[in-house]
């Protein structure tokens, strides 16, 4: 999910410049240029673009404010109070790309949630504290998968869930980062879109960074020297709601699109494609809310991720798919 993107981004400031200033060109509805980074130069000071980024319209909240702009983002996708936890379900299907000439094919679906807590701090700065968990079904029945027969090698492997147990972040409304000895402000300013009272919300993070399993190491499990992933996520809410001070969270529901290289459990070696996660999200809220046979699986096989992590978490090692892969498991001969 998002947190776990955003944190692999924020490791590289390269990476980080390339995402934040996107944000300003999706805004502005066009390509922003990152030459600059591709020589070694920090980006020009660029305005955020976030005026351009939705419709006019009378708004209690100032969207082209980096500091209101962020606070409504975390009170649409977390909640505003620290003492509160936030549950959100997703489920959808995942597609293989397999070369220019082939069709999508739907191999697999996904069903989890996640668990968001939210630690606001001093500078309009919000800690992002979140847990997440998914099972791979079969997309036909609808059935969890404890093993799943690779259609592509015939091969049967063992399905290993997303178990992410510490994905930690902290977001402010201008993020600093030292580029190269210039420091670089770039405001969080990620687009809104409105139409009467209804607020759609905009979420990109675009990545590629070096394959913690690499092809050497993981002949089998490694799907390149690079992993490059792109996360998608569109939120609907309620303007009212987020206007409204008398409330701490606004409810939504959206979309979660992912683009990604193949999962280590597949086995699929560097074989060229790559997978396309095209899923529904929405706030649940609290964990009964979630599908009785989802909840039933977690409190079956992983208990603890039904609580964010604690503050203790804060500073330490964050989780991914590939770094849990690699804890828990040898490279397959």
């Amino acid at each position: 999910m998002w947190h776990s993107s955003l944190t692999e981004t924020l490791a590289d400031r390269r990476q980080a410049l390339q995402t934040f200033f996107s944000w300003g060109a999706v805004a502005a509805g066009a390509g922003l240029g990152l030459a600059a980074c591709d020589r070694g130069a920090p980006p020009a000071a660029s305005s955020s673009g976030a005026e351009d980024s939705y419709n006019k319209q009378s708004s209690k909240i100032d969207f082209s404010n980096p500091a209101e702009s962020l606070k409504a983002f975390i009170k649409l996708t977390g909640d505003l109070d620290p003492g509160a936890e936030t549950v959100g379900w997703f489920g959808g299907d995942i597609f293989a790309v397999l070369g220019p000439d082939k069709a999508l094919q739907k191999i697999l679906s996904v069903e989890g949630f996640g668990v968001l807590r939210v630690s606001p701090q001093t500078g309009d700065k919000y800690r992002l504290f979140n847990r997440e968990l998914a099972y791979y079904k079969d997309p036909k029945t609808g059935e969890f998968l404890d093993v799943w027969t690779n259609p592509f090698t015939g091969e049967e492997v063992e399905v290993k869930p997303i178990h992410n147990k510490v994905v930690n972040a902290e977001v402010a409304p201008v993020m600093k980062m030292d580029f190269d000895g210039t420091m670089i402000e770039l405001p969080f300013s990620p687009p809104w879109n409105f139409f009467g009272d209804k607020a759609f919300s905009l979420f990109e993070v675009h990545t590629a960074f070096p394959n913690p399993l690499t092809p050497a190491a993981w002949p089998r499990e490694s799907a390149g020297p690079v992993t490059r992933i792109s996360e998608m996520f569109q939120r609907f809410t309620s303007l009212s709601q987020l206007e409204d001070n008398g409330r701490s969270f606004a409810d939504y529901s959206g979309s979660w699109t992912r683009i990604g290289p193949w999962m280590p459990w597949m086995l699929q070696g560097q074989v060229p494609g790559h997978l396309f996660f095209r899923t529904s999200m929405d706030r649940t809220g609290t964990a009964d809310r979630l599908p009785a046979a989802l909840r039933s699986r977690a409190e079956k096989l992983h208990p603890e991720y039904f609580k964010a992590p604690g503050d203790e978490t804060w500073g330490g090692p964050n989780d991914s798919s590939f770094s849990v892969y690699m804890a828990e498991n040898e490279p397959k001969a």
